[in-house]
């Protein structure tokens, strides 16, 4: 098989995870914002942002080390693997102990008690690094998305029938630790590799020397990325930050498992031509190109729906989500292209360059979130919409100087794909105007945007859209 079809093979398997273990996961989050109240929301998202910076720290960089070294020996697999799990368990143990400290700063008890649970994931996640990491190298994405659906499935029928049975907070809780619990399971019962008693001091050398540099960038990223949850917790309330949740878990599961799609195979494979600049240039292109089609189109139909969209799933009481999911539509649409930008440069083995970049722009970001969280929550949001739009540039600069890709030419293959987008929104934002029941109003407003999305593509022949259909049909006939 070659690279391109591994490729498409690997897309179409991590898009097919993500709709239908993201779907779930939308679906049940529906169900449990029905059934808990925004506070719980809240609560979950501050955990939230210790288990991720957490999780950085844990990974270390060293996975992407691993994927891109070209000839990776089992001794790299090991060292990196007891690595994980030292740091994982030291880390556990900080965020036992500070965990009341935590939770008298955002002036919620519960939170300790809580914490000590969810700070298992940290642990988890040690484990399920290399076994993850093997797949991906080898390009076996079906594996992966098979397990994500597994562990989705299940984890999501303990959550729901905990908060059917008046557990509250602590349906989401066990939602959040048996998801990467069954998978990790899954991965070991699947994955043929087993740890040996092997340990390279070389070996750890010579993946962190690569390795730090993006564990440094992640954590920054991962911090900035979560930072807003923090922030909304500590200065507004567990309420608000519920309602900011929810708003940004509508538009999540498009952009980032579209993302996570064109990060998960463009990452290997920009790695593989990078000796090649007008290949990797090719390539890079049809990634950049192929990942605004699907995202642009998909995250500025949700803005156009949200009012029917938040009201008729969760409910009247959640009615503050929908101008806050309107204007997380923005960062969300430009996601993909920060993410592929970040693996062009890391992919070339510039991971000082990254850190560089990532140092750039958290210090202009983050005195404009304290600023403007001083006014209020929707000037924050204002803010990251800025911000996004100003990453995405300071991203996309350094593609001119490693791939002869500008700025200019990067928004010149956009722009075709922004138009289509909101030629398509436009009209479905407008159906809100009208005095129809919510339900007729969002079936209304799919039916537009479906079939114009269809007619402009048929009527102009977009390389990407033929590209998909094409796949699709030639998958139907052989069916």
């Amino acid at each position: 098989m070659s690279l391109k079809e591994k490729a498409i093979k690997g897309f179409g398997w991590t898009v097919f995870e993500g709709v239908f273990s993201q779907g779930i996961i939308f679906i049940v989050g529906i169900l449990l914002a029905r059934l808990l109240s925004p506070k719980d929301f809240g609560v979950i998202g501050i955990i939230t942002v210790f288990v991720a910076i957490s999780s950085s720290l844990v990974e270390g960089g060293l996975s992407n080390a691993l994927i891109r070294k070209p000839n990776v020996t089992n001794k790299d697999f090991n060292t990196v693997f007891y690595t994980n799990i030292i740091v994982s368990l030291f880390i556990y143990i900080l965020v036992y102990l500070f965990s009341y400290k935590i939770a008298d700063f955002f002036n919620e008890s519960s939170l300790e008690l809580i914490l000590k649970y969810s700070g298992l994931i940290i642990i988890i996640n040690s484990f399920s690094i290399i076994q993850s990491c093997i797949l991906t190298i080898n390009l076996n994405f079906r594996t992966i998305s098979v397990i994500n659906i597994i562990a989705s499935v299940l984890s999501s029928t303990v959550a729901l029938y905990l908060a059917y049975n008046g557990y509250g907070v602590w349906s989401l809780v066990m939602l959040s630790i048996l998801r990467p619990l069954i998978g990790c399971l899954l991965l070991w019962t699947l994955n043929s590799w087993k740890p040996s008693f092997l340990f390279s001091k070389h070996s750890f050398i010579n993946l962190f020397g690569f390795g730090y540099k993006l564990l440094v960038s992640n954590l920054i990223n991962t911090t900035y990325q979560n930072l807003y949850y923090f922030l909304i917790g500590k200065f507004f309330s567990p309420v608000t930050l519920g309602y900011y949740t929810r708003a940004n878990q509508f538009q999540a599961p498009f952009s980032v498992n579209i993302t996570l799609a064109i990060s998960r195979i463009s990452y290997p494979i920009l790695s593989n031509f990078q000796n090649d600049l007008f290949q990797l240039k090719k390539v890079f292109r049809k990634f950049l190109k192929f990942s605004v089609f699907v995202n642009f189109t998909i995250i500025m139909g949700i803005a156009a729906i949200a009012k029917p969209l938040v009201l008729l799933t969760i409910g009247d009481k959640w009615t503050t989500s929908i101008f806050y999911l309107q204007l997380l539509c923005v960062p969300g649409m430009l996601y993909p292209l920060q993410i592929l930008n970040i693996n062009l440069i890391t992919s070339l083995g510039h991971s000082n360059l990254f850190l560089k970049l990532e140092i750039i722009k958290k210090l202009i970001l983050v005195p404009l979130m304290f600023l403007t969280a001083l006014y209020s929550i929707e000037i924050m949001l204002y803010g990251l919409v800025l911000f996004s739009i100003t990453e995405f540039f300071i991203n996309s600069y350094y593609a001119k100087r490693l791939i002869d890709y500008s700025v200019t030419e990067q928004i010149i293959d956009i722009y075709p794909f922004l138009l289509m987008a909101l030629g398509v929104s436009a009209p479905m934002y407008l159906v809100s105007y009208l005095s129809i029941s919510l339900f007729t109003m969002l079936a209304l407003q799919i039916l537009i945007g479906g079939l114009i999305f269809y007619l402009i593509n048929e009527k102009i022949n977009i390389s990407e859209y033929m590209e998909v259909k094409s796949n699709l049909l030639k998958i139907i006939k052989k069916k």
